[in-house]
């Protein structure tokens, strides 16, 4: 492939030129759609069952260990 910025012919599959340090290809897609706001509030209560059973069990963890209840 050859930069367009300065000429060099690279080998096929480089990203950025070996002279220059110039990107070859175009940058790929901005990122994922946006989430509807059912759908992010569906992923928040998710995370907040996982972080509420995690303190479960670390909680639960530590009385059994005697660490918490003195």
């Amino acid at each position: 492939m050859k930069c367009p910025h300065c000429g060099t012919d690279n080998p096929p599959g480089k990203i950025v030129c070996r002279t220059c340090g110039r990107r070859l290809r175009p940058a790929g897609p901005a990122g994922p759609a946006p989430l509807s706001e059912e759908e992010l509030m569906a992923r928040v209560r998710a995370d907040m069952r996982r972080l509420a059973v995690v303190l479960g069990v670390v909680l639960a963890a530590g009385a059994a260990l005697g660490i918490l209840v003195r």
